[in-house]
């Protein structure tokens, strides 16, 4: 069996204690109800992911209102939500009371689907039919975040995960596209005082020991302009101001920083590498590596899932270095990142956590990047693992059907 020293050790991230480097990255799953609560399927979901093991499980995008969303059947987190959350915390905790759990919170922007709700955006583009957010819009969502924290304190999480990835509101404030006028928009002061702002309000309102406050962002988007390139029309990778803006994360008082990339709907092979292009992996190895040099608080990895048993697309002749017991361990012990993330592994798997440190890897599912999941969120249905989960493979069928 492989060492696992660095993989099963605990890490602390603020004042509390990770029991293990394995995060359950959020995954957006789509099956709350109508009022954007918790249902039975999410709740079997969250249990299972539980029992699973891993140090931190990171619930998926939770939408601060049902006006603006991606999703039409997205959870939400709200006053009126409070208590369906607090359940399913509850329900987390009596399966295993060791994980450490985070809300990620999240508004839709751009991303907001107009068939089912309001599209809002931040600044003109040549695709945009919906409504220009103004300063004091921008404000109010702000609060919104604030009262979002609040909430996930209150009903037991032990953090939130400020969302700054993939294309929503807040990673489009941070693009140098962002031309905006007022206090929101042109320079890197500007597009980032959303962020700091908030972000300061936040730690005021939790008090923030020893509720863990983080933040995923994404570092390159791959679009001209976007966050990771030096300006409004530019598209050649430049990490000065993302690695400016992970240094921020830091000087604010934030515990850890959570790395990714790409916006799913635009530059997909950037967010999760597939057999399309496999090398996506050793650019998620790199930007970590990247952040870790700039900060000191705690970075989490992502590009995991696609590794699997070392069955995969990467060159090289030798399976067991291609595997993702050896990267996840290998990146660990080289300090190229405190913290590994997995998002359609966790889906194929929910379990993998405690199959790979237990050692009982031969009973592992391995996620084998079909995009079935894909799919089924594109199509605007519940979501899960299309291979190996029966009730999954058939909403898949039926999507197909039409």
């Amino acid at each position: 069996m492989m060492n696992l020293e660095m993989l099963s050790s605990s890490i602390r991230i603020g004042k509390k204690i990770a029991s293990n480097r394995i995060v359950i990255q959020p995954m957006e799953c789509n099956d709350g109800d109508p009022s954007g609560n918790p249902t039975e399927l999410t709740v079997r979901r969250y249990r299972r992911l539980a029992e699973g093991g891993a140090g931190i499980i990171i619930v998926e995008s939770l939408t601060l209102s049902y006006e603006s969303r991606a999703r039409k059947n997205q959870l939400k987190i709200a006053e009126e939500n409070a208590e369906a959350l607090e359940k399913l915390v509850k329900e987390m905790r009596e399966v295993n009371p060791n994980p450490l759990i985070l809300f990620q919170i999240n508004h839709s922007g751009r991303l907001s689907n107009p068939a089912f709700s309001r599209m809002v955006s931040l600044y003109p583009a040549g695709d945009l039919n919906g409504h220009l957010l103004t300063e004091e819009e921008i404000e109010e969502i702000g609060e919104r975040f604030v009262k979002a924290s609040i909430i996930a304190k209150q009903v037991g999480a032990d953090g939130i995960d400020f969302k700054h990835c993939h294309g929503y509101l807040c990673g489009e404030m941070l693009r140098p596209a962002n031309r905006r006028e007022d206090r929101f928009g042109g320079s890197f002061e500007n597009r980032t005082r959303f962020f700091k702002e908030t972000a300061e309000k936040i730690r005021r309102a939790v008090r923030r020991d020893p509720f863990l406050i983080g933040v995923r962002f994404s570092i390159y988007e791959g679009i001209p302009g976007g966050f990771g390139t030096s300006g409004p029309e530019e598209v050649m990778e430049d990490l000065s101001e993302p690695l400016r803006f992970a240094k921020m994360i830091e000087e604010l008082g934030m515990d850890y920083v959570n790395v990714s990339a790409g916006i799913p709907a635009i530059t997909p092979e950037f967010v999760r590498p597939t057999k399309n292009y496999p090398e996506g992996v050793y650019r998620h190895f790199g930007w970590a590596k990247a952040v870790k040099q700039s900060v000191e608080i705690p970075v989490i990895g992502s590009g995991y899932s696609y590794l699997r048993d070392g069955k995969n697309d990467l060159k090289g002749a030798d399976p067991s270095k291609k595997s993702f017991l050896y990267w996840a361990e290998k990146n660990l012990r080289d300090g190229n990142v405190d913290l590994v993330g997995i998002g359609r592994q966790s889906l194929a798997d929910p379990l993998f956590a405690k199959k790979v440190l237990s050692g009982d890897t031969d009973r592992i599912t391995f996620c084998i990047a079909c995009g079935g999941c894909s799919i089924l969120l594109k199509s605007q249905r519940e979501v899960g693992c299309t291979v190996y989960d029966p009730y999954y493979k058939e909403v898949l069928q039926k999507v197909r059907r039409g």
